[in-house]
């Protein structure tokens, strides 16, 4: 078949105005990888009927689809090459329901975060996520990299948000099953085949998502930590109180911590990152009013007599909590004062933190002296982002660090990656750091769905 007429074929699937070529995605923004829009033609499906006629056209051809939502990962998972076609979430952006009884939302998989959390708001609901890039992620990209976030440790990652889902398999079926309920066992539980996928084993076009009650105010505080030891301690404290609801708890070592708020000139807190504490810690709780602040206050008192922290200041408006955050979420301040390091995402059981961020550090110091480690990550679940830098290229460094960073997380318990999925940059580390049995097995499933590899291949398991 010529290349004209698989165009033509793909405009009868989903419309002619809805296939870009490469002059119509120069002018899109190709996201966090520079291969986004490789492939030079996007199809952008209305339907799960849609769907399945693109991937029914690209199967008779033999020609791999990559599924795309918002382009925030971070692991190449949504990167592609020339003579690809990629497959935008964009037009399936509608929210079908919510539930306010049942708390559920009913949504496609093009709606953004930021979209589901507005929208289960006007019912006193939040979808349980937040993630820094909630106004670009998108509801089926989160499902594709099991998202986690700074809730997680309350509500869980996507895994444990998604009720039910619709999927368009390889085999141009439609797989629905939209469960609106948490307790379901008829078998093999499939939806979890596809959460974390990253597109390699079908197209998610529309999910059934768990809403849990709307916090109320939030109070913030920012606490400094002789340790993460200390910080873990600090953390166990609200989480037992009895007197404060524990929203999220963020950590942030002392470097990360003052390049960020540098980075920001923010003034007030980069005076008060001027200590000897190793780590900094965001204590944010559900405000109950009146009582609620003087609770938290209480608390973080009692944490001070304790010895769990040094000091603590606790923000008295919007503006001063949003600064907090800000240090936090904002981590491509350290890319733009530190530029060319490598970034990492990984997990640490809660009591080894201390412990392998200092033997981390020393074995990246043995491989040389130039470069330090920025870390901070989400304290609740013990997610860590890491970016190893020396402010210049360190390509040729790459094998040696990420050897440093993953080694001995298997034997405590930890992941080599946390929330942001394989993708391509760590298919190495996978093969490396993952039984091969497991890794065996995943290549069975994706045989087994995908028998032509036309689903994101080169993703998660190499070809």
């Amino acid at each position: 078949m010529s290349c004209a007429q698989f165009i033509s074929d793909l405009k009868a699937a989903v419309g002619s105005g809805n296939v870009l070529q490469k002059d119509r995605l120069q002018l899109l923004d190709p996201g966090f990888h520079m291969k986004n829009l490789a492939a030079m033609t996007a199809v952008l499906p209305g339907s799960a009927k849609e769907v399945a006629a693109v991937l029914e056209v690209c199967a008779r051809e033999q020609v791999s689809v990559v599924p795309q939502g918002g382009r925030t990962g971070l692991a190449g998972g949504a990167a592609s090459s020339p003579g690809q076609i990629l497959i935008f979430a964009d037009r399936l952006n509608e929210i079908h329901s919510i539930d306010p009884q049942g708390q559920v939302a009913d949504v496609g998989a093009g709606v953004r975060l930021e979209t589901l959390q507005a929208a289960a708001r006007d019912h006193g609901l939040s979808p349980g996520i937040d993630l820094a890039a909630r106004g670009s992620a998108t509801i089926g990209g989160m499902i594709a990299t099991n998202a986690g976030g700074n809730e997680a440790f309350r509500h869980g990652v996507m895994r444990h948000r998604v009720l039910g889902l619709e999927v368009v398999l390889p085999t141009c079926e439609i797989l629905s099953d939209l469960k609106r309920v948490t307790k379901v066992n008829e078998g093999y539980d499939l939806k979890h085949l596809f959460i974390g996928s990253e597109g390699t084993l079908g197209v998610v076009t529309r999910a059934t998502v768990k809403l849990e009650v709307l916090d109320a105010n939030r109070a913030t505080a920012l606490a400094a930590c002789a340790d993460a030891e200390h910080a873990v301690a600090l953390l166990s404290r609200f989480q037992h109180s009895h007197t404060t609801a524990l929203r999220a708890a963020e950590i942030m070592w002392r470097n990360f911590a003052r390049t960020s708020a540098s980075a920001l000139n923010v003034s007030a807190l980069s005076a008060f990152l001027d200590t000897d504490a190793q780590v900094f810690v965001i204590i944010d709780v559900v405000d109950g009013g009146t009582e609620g602040r003087e609770a938290f206050q209480e608390e973080l008192g009692a944490a001070a007599e304790a010895g769990e922290l040094q000091d603590a200041i606790v923000a008295g408006s919007e503006r001063e909590r949003g600064e907090i955050w800000q240090v936090r979420e904002d981590s491509w301040s350290i890319d733009r004062a530190f530029p060319h390091g490598l970034w990492y995402d990984v997990s640490v059981p809660l009591g080894a933190l201390d412990g392998y961020i200092g033997q981390l550090t020393a074995r990246i110091r043995q491989i040389n002296h130039e470069l330090s480690v920025f870390a901070m990550g989400h304290l609740g679940d013990g997610n860590l982002h890491l970016t190893i830098t020396a402010g210049r290229p360190i390509g040729e460094l790459y094998d040696a660090v990420s050897h440093a960073v993953y080694d001995g997380l298997a034997g405590i318990g930890g992941s080599i990656s946390a929330e942001h999925g394989v993708g391509t940059e760590k298919l190495s580390a996978l093969s490396a750091h993952v039984a091969p049995e497991k890794l065996q097995l995943m290549r069975t499933i994706k045989r087994a769905i995908d028998p032509l590899n036309i689903m994101n291949p080169g993703k998660v398991l190499a070809n």
